[in-house]
């Protein structure tokens, strides 16, 4: 008799997507400077072998800084490549859309779903975050994408 497993670890995957970074260190996107209203080009994820028919969820999450009546918007967009050089036209995933909006410190956790069935090998997210004041609010991001629905059943527990 085939049995599953139970635990969702053994079902899916996390990769790194995307972050707030300036050359491999993190970094604060500040408002009307460093990093604001500017796309950061996401890691080239290899889906093969990590699933053969399956989906996803990309989940982006941060903190903002915010002072009253001012935002945080971010628009999201998957690229795809069949050789990791020569990208395709982005596609928009989410076009700009305010994550955070209260004084103060903002968390915020924002999820997709991708399906991987058809994408090439390689793709990537890249994400534009932007602070809607003109200079004290900060924030910073991280992304990562969750493969799961692989066509092939686990092994038997």
């Amino acid at each position: 008799m085939l049995q599953c497993k139970t635990d969702i670890k053994s079902q899916v995957l996390a990769v790194v997507a995307n972050n707030s970074e300036n050359a491999g260190a993190p970094s604060l996107i500040t408002a009307a400077g460093t990093g604001d209203a500017t796309k950061v080009t996401g890691q080239s994820i290899d889906l093969l072998g990590k699933t053969s028919g399956g989906s996803g969820i990309l989940v982006v999450s941060g903190v903002a800084a915010l002072t009253a009546a001012k935002t945080l918007s971010i628009a999201v967009e998957l690229q795809e490549s069949s050789d990791n050089s020569s990208w395709d036209t982005a596609e928009v995933v989410e076009a700009a859309t305010v994550v955070a909006s209260a004084t103060g410190n903002n968390q915020f956790v924002r999820s997709y779903g991708i399906l991987l069935k058809s994408r090439k090998r390689y793709i990537r997210f890249n994400v534009t975050p932007d602070l809607s004041h003109s200079g004290t609010d900060t924030a910073t991001f991280s992304s990562c994408l969750v493969i799961a629905g692989d066509d092939v059943l686990p092994a038997a527990a």
